[in-house]
């Protein structure tokens, strides 16, 4: 099975790269690139990214928090293996 997983890892790294090679060569190219006049460029996935920081900034306190009541569990466990 370990050639299989060895044979999908490759064909994953091979179709990542082939987008990322086709993405850059199409920003690259003369019709479709930023720079045209009257073109406004916007980030990639801007909305996402709005999105993401959302999250975050809602989950902080909770985090906090559940870092704050965790803390003695790594003092135990590095008593347990020290």
């Amino acid at each position: 099975m370990t050639i299989e997983i060895s044979a999908f890892i490759v064909s994953v790294v091979f179709v990542a790269t082939s987008l990322v090679a086709k993405g850059l060569e199409r920003r690259q190219d003369v019709l479709y690139g930023p720079y045209i006049e009257g073109r406004q460029t916007r980030p990639l996935l801007e909305g996402a990214m709005d999105l993401f920081v959302q999250a975050g900034n809602a989950l902080r306190p909770r985090a906090t928090r559940l870092s704050w009541r965790m803390r003695n569990v790594s003092s135990l466990a590095s008593a347990i293996i020290g």
